[in-house]
């Protein structure tokens, strides 16, 4: 009799970690598909090439400004870099402050509106 109450507990116990389970997956499968979808969304908009001048001040360095300014479309902060160096004509990473440096950023394209 013991035995029957045993095994009635441990099939609700069994069934109750299966539902967990099965719930527990679709969760991760619904958060998998919606963080998936917004990527993709955020990868459809066009982005055009455009600089900005930045003032450098007495606390910046130039990985500094690389820092705040930088985008996925460089690939590395280290290629970000190379290429302010390249705008600005800089064989070296020391900057002045009080000096301006023109900084490559991309930005959402706008539409026209045609």
């Amino acid at each position: 009799m013991y035995t029957r109450y045993l095994n009635k507990f441990t099939h609700s116990i069994a069934r109750f970690l299966g539902v967990i389970f099965i719930l527990s997956v679709l969760s991760l499968g619904l958060y998998h598909f919606a963080f998936s979808r917004s990527v993709d969304a955020q990868q459809g908009i066009t982005k055009e090439l455009s600089f900005k001048s930045v003032c450098v001040t007495p606390a910046d360095t130039l990985w500094s400004i690389a820092r705040e300014n930088y985008t996925e479309e460089y690939g590395s902060l280290q290629n970000y870099i190379k290429e302010i160096k390249r705008c600005n004509s800089l064989t070296t990473d020391n900057i002045n402050a009080g000096s301006s440096l023109l900084v490559p950023i991309y930005v959402p394209k706008e539409s026209c509106g045609y």
